[in-house]
C-alpha cells in the first residue's frame, strides 16, 4: 500500500515537473521571437494535447506561394501583431500563439480534415480530470483579419484582457500634414474666387438645411446603433422600413431624408422664388403646384408612420 502511495506521488510529481518544463520551453521560443512559435506536426501535438496549464491559439496556414493565399498573406501580419502585444504583457505564458504551416504540419492538416487557409484554433488550459478539451475555432469568414476583433475573441475566451500596440505610423502621418498643407496652399490660392460663396449667406443656408435634414432623418441613430441596411420580409421581399417607433433600418433613413428634403425644396419654392414671379398667372400657377406637391409628399410621410405603425390615424391623400 505504501509503495502504491509513493508510485502515484513520484507519477504526479513527474507529471508536474513535465508539465512545467513545457511550459518553461514554450516561454523560452516566444521571448525568442517575439511572442511567435513555430511549429511542425510534432510539436503541435506536443503542446496542444495532454494536460497543460496554458492556453495556446495555432494560425495553420499556407504560405507557399504554389497554393496564392492571400487571405493567409493578409491576416498573418495582424496575427503576429497580436502575439507580440500580448508577449508584452505583465503575463504572457497564461496564452501562447502558435504557427504551422501547410508544408511543415501536413499530417495535422489530414487529421483535422482541412481543406481551406487561414484557420484558427485556440487551446484552452485543461481542466481537473479532463485531458481532451476541444479547441475553439475563431470564424475569420464572419470577424475577419483585423486584430483587434481577433484580440476581443480571445479576451472573451481566455478571461483576460489581450491588447493590440499597433507601432505607431509616421508615414501615414507625413501623409496627413502632407495633404493639410497642400489644402491650406490650394485654399489660398483660390480664395479671392471662392470667398464670395464660401461667405455668401446662401451657402451656409444650404449647408444648415443639409445638416439639419440628415440629422431628423435618423443618421446619428444609425452611427449609434449600426442597424442593417435592409430587412428581409415574407416573400422574399426587401423591407425597407422597420416596424414600430424604437427600431429603424438604413434604408428607411435615407428615404425620410429625401421626403423631408423635398418638403424642404417645396416650401423654400414657395416663399422665396414664387413671389419674384412678375407675371400673376405664372406666379398662380406655381403657387398651386407647390402647394400640391407639399400635400402629396407630406401624405406619403404620414402613409410612411403608417407602415411604422398601423395605429396611426392620421392621413390626408392616401
Amino acid at each position: 500500500m505504501k509503495s502504491t502511495v509513493l508510485f502515484l506521488l513520484a507519477a504526479l510529481f513527474t507529471l508536474v515537473i513535465a508539465q512545467d518544463a513545457k511550459t518553461k520551453r514554450l516561454e523560452g521560443i516566444a521571448k525568442s521571437n517575439n511572442g511567435l512559435i513555430k511549429l511542425n506536426s510534432n510539436t503541435y501535438s506536443q503542446y496542444t494535447e495532454g494536460k497543460r496549464n496554458y492556453g495556446i491559439v495555432v494560425l495553420l496556414t499556407a504560405m507557399d506561394d504554389y497554393f496564392k493565399c492571400i487571405p493567409c498573406r493578409e491576416f498573418d501580419p495582424e496575427y503576429k501583431l497580436v502575439a507580440s502585444s500580448y508577449q508584452k504583457t505583465k503575463d504572457p505564458s497564461r496564452v501562447f500563439f502558435g504557427h504551422l504551416d501547410f508544408k511543415d504540419g501536413q499530417a495535422i492538416y489530414q487529421k483535422l480534415g482541412l481543406q481551406t487557409a487561414p484557420n484558427v484554433l485556440y487551446f484552452p488550459p485543461t481542466k481537473q480530470g479532463n485531458n481532451k478539451v476541444q479547441p475553439v475555432k475563431y470564424d475569420l469568414s464572419k470577424n475577419g483579419f483585423i486584430a483587434e476583433k481577433f484580440a476581443e475573441f480571445l479576451s472573451q475566451e481566455t478571461g483576460a484582457p489581450v491588447p493590440v500596440k499597433r507601432p505607431f505610423d509616421y508615414f501615414s502621418l507625413g501623409i496627413k500634414i502632407f495633404g493639410v498643407v497642400g489644402v491650406a496652399a490650394i485654399l489660398k490660392l483660390l480664395y479671392p474666387y471662392v470667398g464670395t460663396i464660401l461667405f455668401h449667406r446662401n451657402t451656409w443656408a444650404a449647408l444648415s438645411i443639409i445638416t439639419i435634414l440628415t440629422m431628423t432623418s435618423g443618421h446619428m441613430w444609425n452611427q449609434i446603433r449600426k442597424p442593417p441596411y435592409v430587412m428581409p420580409g415574407p416573400g422574399g421581399k426587401m423591407n425597407f422600413v422597420a416596424g414600430g417607433f424604437q427600431q429603424q433600418l438604413g434604408l428607411e433613413s435615407r428615404v425620410v431624408g429625401a421626403t423631408y428634403g423635398l418638403l424642404a425644396m417645396a416650401t423654400i419654392c414657395l416663399i422665396v422664388f414664387v413671389p419674384k414671379m412678375k407675371q400673376k398667372t405664372n406666379q398662380r400657377i406655381s403657387a398651386y403646384i407647390w402647394v400640391l406637391c407639399i400635400l402629396i409628399v407630406f401624405s406619403a410621410l404620414m402613409n410612411l408612420f403608417r407602415i411604422k405603425n398601423g395605429a396611426y390615424p392620421f392621413h390626408i391623400f392616401f
